[in-house]
């Protein structure tokens, strides 16, 4: 390989990992913005779904544009996105957890 090529690997790798912090931080927002919806009424869960479809997309469209100019850099992004998007759960899942500890000890303090 020559340095363009790592080069080029490297840019797409950059890209795959900003896009899956960007996307989860869009998907954390989402998700937050969804409202309990009245008893017999359906959730409105459309903008979600549109989101999440042109998340989708766009990554296609990356995984496209890596292709075409170094095809490793598309497995590359493949495996950053998903190593990526699952450090961004598990970290979240961790500070859901804490802060659900914390509201239980407030809880049983204040009995």
């Amino acid at each position: 390989m020559n340095d363009v090529n790592i080069l080029w690997i490297i840019f797409w790798v950059a890209v795959s990992a900003g896009w899956s912090v960007l996307s989860f931080q869009w998907l954390k927002r989402s998700v937050a913005m969804i409202q309990t919806p009245q008893p017999h009424a359906k959730p409105d869960l459309s903008g979600l779904i549109l989101r999440r479809v042109a998340v989708f997309l766009i990554i296609a469209l990356l995984i496209f544009l890596a292709l075409k100019t170094e095809p490793i850099a598309a497995i590359a992004m493949a495996v950053t996105i998903t190593v990526v998007t699952w450090l961004q759960v598990i970290l979240y899942n961790v500070k859901l957890n804490k802060q659900e500890e914390k509201q239980k000890e407030k809880h049983i303090g204040s009995n």
